[in-house]
């Protein structure tokens, strides 16, 4: 019993020392600038009344499929916005030992959270007519089916779900073959479209464009956050160079940083008020 209760009290002693030694490499006395703050405090803020936007429009029955997935669409920008808060230095949304210094992680929340406001808008606040609306729709479901398709199979080949899918998808792609808007497509873009490998009938740079978000900033974005979801070599290489990707903070991290929360709390608005002009005109049932 003693000899365990020496080894317990020597864990413990170890684990001190060891986050001793963690906070005095974090450097937990730098001040981050006032423009990196007030960053903080814009993505604070927006999170926060998203978050009230979307309660507020809670228990309304959707009229189309358009208002069901602007609901689960927001939820989810919501939500990826909520975790990048929690993980942005000198939040308030966590207590934390250190303040971790970590960029490429945070571009790669915001990322998805790009996608997902692309996907927001062209599925849902995008005027267009019920013909084209239709395509994209099942042009949606179609790059679903084939992508469960390819999962199904690289667990399972003989997976009976895969033979249901199948048959789900070549009945997607008999809706599209009879859509007017599909119908007036270059037949080589019609062939490439019923394989299911494209979610969106325009590039996602001019949709992006359409959303807000200027071709040049997008691809910029792109470019760069891409590089650290895949952990491409631009983003590992000249590391030194920025002190970047160690942990701590520098000019680089908090720049890096800054801007994905910017631009994190700049989709999040524009989906808001995307959101208010779609559900503000829905009537409420009176109790």
């Amino acid at each position: 019993m003693k000899s365990l209760t020496k080894r317990m009290f020597r864990r413990v002693r170890l684990f001190f020392d060891g986050r001793k030694d963690i906070l005095k490499h974090a450097d937990p006395a730098t001040i981050p600038s006032d423009s990196y703050l007030r960053a903080v405090d814009v993505l604070d803020n927006v999170v926060r009344e998203c978050m009230h936007v979307s309660k507020g429009y809670g228990g309304i029955s959707s009229p189309t499929t358009r208002h069901f997935y602007a609901s689960v669409l927001f939820t989810a920008l919501i939500t990826r916005g909520a975790t990048l808060a929690i993980l942005m230095p000198h939040t308030p949304w966590a207590k934390k030992i250190i303040e971790h210094w970590d960029y490429a992680s945070i571009a790669t929340l915001t990322r998805t959270m790009l996608e997902t406001r692309v996907a927001f808008f062209y599925l849902c606040a995008e005027e267009c007519s019920q013909d084209e609306w239709d395509c994209r729709w099942n042009l949606f479901n179609l790059h679903d089916c084939t992508a469960r398709i390819k999962l199904f199979r690289n667990m399972d080949e003989a997976s009976p779900d895969i033979n249901g899918f199948e048959e789900q998808a070549e009945e997607l792609r008999e809706r599209l073959r009879s859509n007017n808007r599909f119908q007036a497509l270059p037949e080589r873009q019609q062939v490439k479209f019923l394989r299911g490998h494209d979610a969106y009938l325009y590039p996602l740079e001019e949709t992006a464009e359409r959303a807000g978000i200027e071709k040049r900033i997008f691809r910029f974005i792109y470019i760069m956050f891409s590089a650290n979801v895949h952990s491409l070599p631009m983003s590992f290489y000249r590391m030194n160079e920025g002190q970047r990707g160690r942990g701590i903070p520098s000019d680089t991290e908090e720049g890096y940083t800054s801007m994905c929360l910017s631009f994190a709390a700049t989709m999040l608005v524009r989906t808001r008020d995307e959101v208010h002009r779609m559900f503000d005109a829905i009537p409420r049932a009176t109790s």
